[in-house]
């Protein structure tokens, strides 16, 4: 069984660096290819993957142009163009182990008996704002750092996500797997931060995916000054920026309709969510509000702008994107 490893990056070259640094030593035989795929950078990537050429086996670059935060987009031409029997998706700021490939792939031979079955593999991620001492985090470094709340919330070994009514919540793109065979790709209209991973796992899912954890399988997350992801910038003090989560939601519950549990779930959120006073921006003000309004307000603005697709919405970026 072999991995295709599918990165998505955006002017992050130092970033992108130290994770193929890792991804050159990987131990084991299960790393078939490495696919970099580019949301439209303005910096060099094809310089940043040269050296490790011939280091890494088949390292490619793919290129789309930048109309925006488009992970969605750029994860879906690695997926097009892989080969390998399951694809391990991670996000570029993250530094992995020496056997991260190898746990991914063991984990699927052993629900398979050798060959993948329709499964998702979650790995776990880890926090920390200082960077491991070496090229690859060693799981002293891992042990010492902080678990992400999916850790807490289903446990170190994954213990209460069988029981879990919508286990695909925990799908992150930060880390996970799933076969090769199928070609399942992620929804193009999600635009901007947030909800594209777990609404693919929520179609899996749907279409008779298992969601497994496999807790060997980390990732270290080293911090940066200015998170992308609006709930740890809220957690550390910082200016958090919500608006394509918000939209992102209210897209997710747009094409599913008929689904009493993923409205009540994602409204249950929604209900957090107000416009600022300039009526531009969502913020949490620390009350609940009614969030069919949220909802609608969403709706209206799609309706409103001639240039979105009939639910889609452009996104700027966040300036530390």
């Amino acid at each position: 069984m072999k991995a295709s490893v599918i990165i998505p990056t955006y002017n992050r070259p130092d970033l992108l660096r130290r994770q193929l640094a890792c991804l050159a030593e990987q131990q084991g035989e299960r790393l078939l290819e490495v696919l970099v795929c580019d949301d439209g950078s303005a910096t060099d990537t094809q310089a940043v993957i040269a050296p490790f050429q011939g280091r890494i086996p088949g390292l490619r670059l793919f290129w789309q142009e930048d109309l925006g935060f488009r992970a969605g987009q750029a994860r879906n031409m690695g997926i097009r163009a892989a080969q390998g029997d399951l694809l391990i998706f991670v996000d570029d700021d993250v530094l992995l182990p020496a056997h991260f490939v190898q746990f991914h792939a063991a984990a699927h031979a052993r629900a398979g008996n050798g060959a993948p079955e329709r499964q998702i593999v979650l790995g776990f991620r880890y926090r920390t704002r200082v960077p491991p001492r070496g090229t690859l985090p060693t799981d002293a470094e891992i042990d010492a750092s902080e678990p992400d709340c999916r850790v807490h919330e289903i446990g170190f070994h994954g213990e209460q996500l069988a029981s879990h009514p919508q286990p695909w919540f925990y799908v992150y793109s930060c880390n996970f797997s799933i076969p090769g065979r199928y070609r399942v790709l992620f929804d193009e209209n999600f635009v901007g931060w947030g909800m594209e991973d777990t609404e693919l796992g929520y179609r899996l899912v749907r279409a008779g995916y298992a969601v497994r954890v496999e807790p060997m399988a980390r990732v270290l997350h080293v911090e940066a000054k200015l998170p992308r992801d609006p709930f740890i910038c809220e957690n550390r003090g910082l200016p958090p920026v919500y608006d394509t989560y918000v939209n992102n939601m209210v897209y997710f519950l747009t094409i599913h309709p008929h689904d009493r549990g993923l409205h009540e779930l994602l409204a249950g959120d929604l209900r957090w969510y107000v416009r600022d006073e300039s009526g531009q921006h969502w913020i949490k003000d620390g009350h609940e509000h009614d969030p069919s309004e949220v909802i609608d307000t969403v709706r209206r603005a799609w309706s409103r702008d001639s240039q979105r697709a009939a639910i889609g919405q452009t996104a700027p970026r966040n300036p530390a994107a």
